[in-house]
């Protein structure tokens, strides 16, 4: 299997590597792979021990892995930037911030400290920590150089104008909407996907560009879409990985300071050499600590003139309320009651609610909802049997409940509870 050498290897990492299942993905795992050699390209399945030689590896990762958003790039330098993200997109996250690794591309034209105003939203790729590190070191162990990491997402060209690229692979494929932007949908013989259905009428879509081994069952679609189909002999567009957010920054990336220093199997140092620099390391340190414990105090200060400030503000605002105990939920409850004597409706209003959740329901399967109940300003959404148990359905409906401005909680008994975000 690894008689020869190629240019560059893409590799299809398996999705969905979750603390539980980290052991899973060993050497012996048997993964997909694209190997690129000048303009030609081979694809094939083998256990990552002993896929084919290549001068450098990309890793693949399953669109469900990696979660790709755009912001408003604050003004800010990269390093401090890279230490805000955690707390900037804290709420749009579904596992813990400090669990994941963040990656981003400063928008073209753009730099780091620029203005809001002078610059386009800049992608921003999240991804758990341990399934990086994880995939990093089997693939390292195994004798190869990783030059990226990216979502699969990035396999597939951009959207045209009526234009857009698909990936189909074992039943699965992946769809890229936008240039940092794509869904995942699960492929049917009998059935057109909701999801592509959806992307075809709000795009525009004229033709569908497909990649992938099971491109061949996506022309049985052309009719029923109304679009025409045109299936690529490739795997994936290699040049399409370049426009793509990679995962290889920060502390992961390749060849930087650290991972050079620990990487050498020939350092020898004297004790006289580090001295001097742990002696600065230690002074580094404490200065740091000594600032870190100031900045707290200057920001309990600031905390409590802002939360004495903002009792002074509800009080004045509204001064029939005789106990304040938290501001903001009673801020909250007074602005519900002000609106609904003017007759505006709130986010968790049922005609609201059931108006977004319609439109959240149509990445579902067709026919997969049993009933809906309102209540407490939420609704509860019943699936027919087995359906919510699909945790790629759970995700897809995650992520599509965010854009709606929507907070979605599925329970044990396979129904799921959607509450407007952050009521």
């Amino acid at each position: 299997m690894r008689d020869r050498s190629h240019q560059r290897l893409l590799v299809f990492l398996p999705p969905r590597l979750d603390v539980g299942g980290r052991s899973q993905f060993a050497s012996g795992t048997v993964v997909p792979y694209v190997a690129l050699s000048g303009r030609e390209s081979t694809r094939g399945e083998a256990p990552v021990a002993l896929l084919p030689k290549a001068g450098a590896v990309d890793l693949v990762f399953d669109s469900s892995d990696v979660f790709i958003t755009a912001i408003e790039a604050p003004k800010l330098s990269e390093g401090r930037l890279r230490m805000a993200l955690p707390n900037i997109l804290e709420d749009r996250l579904l596992a813990e911030a400090t669990d994941c690794h963040f990656a981003f591309n400063v928008p073209r034209g753009g730099s780091g400290t620029t203005t809001i105003a002078a610059q386009p939203k800049m992608p921003v790729a999240v991804i758990d920590r341990g399934i990086l590190t994880r995939a990093l070191d089997v693939i390292t162990a195994a004798g190869f150089k990783v030059r990226a990491a990216y979502s699969e997402i990035y396999t597939v060209p951009a959207p045209a104008a009526g234009v857009l690229s698909v990936r189909v692979d074992r039943g699965r494929g992946i769809a890229r909407s936008a240039t940092h932007d794509g869904f995942a949908f699960d492929l049917a013989d009998d059935a057109v996907p909701p999801a592509l259905a959806l992307a075809v009428r709000q795009l525009g879509v004229k033709r569908i560009q497909v990649f992938g081994r099971d491109g061949p069952r996506m022309n049985a679609l052309a009719k029923p879409l109304n679009v025409q189909i045109d299936v690529s002999a490739q795997e994936a567009d290699p040049a399409s990985t370049e426009t793509g957010v990679s995962l290889l920054q920060g502390t992961f990336a390749q060849g930087g300071m650290i991972g050079g220093f620990v990487g050498s199997s020939k350092l020898s140092l004297s004790s006289r050499a580090v001295r001097v620099p742990l002696l600065w390391i230690a002074a580094g340190a404490l200065v740091a600590i000594v600032g870190m414990n100031a900045y707290n105090l200057k920001l309990e200060s600031e905390e409590k003139f802002i939360r004495s400030q903002m009792e002074t503000n509800f009080r004045s605002t509204f001064p029939e309320v005789t106990t304040v105990a938290d501001t903001m939920v009673q801020t909250k409850q007074k602005l519900s009651e002000l609106r609904s004597r003017a007759g505006i409706p709130s986010a968790n209003d049922f005609s609201v609610l059931n108006a977004r959740t319609a439109v959240l329901l149509s990445a579902a399967p067709l026919g997969s909802v049993a009933g809906m109940e309102y209540r407490d300003g939420g609704l509860k959404v019943k699936f027919k049997q087995g359906v919510a148990d699909n945790a790629g359905l759970q995700n897809t409906l995650r992520s599509a409940a965010v854009q709606q401005g929507l907070a979605i909680r599925f329970e044990p008994d396979g129904s799921a509870r959607i509450t407007a975000a952050g009521v």
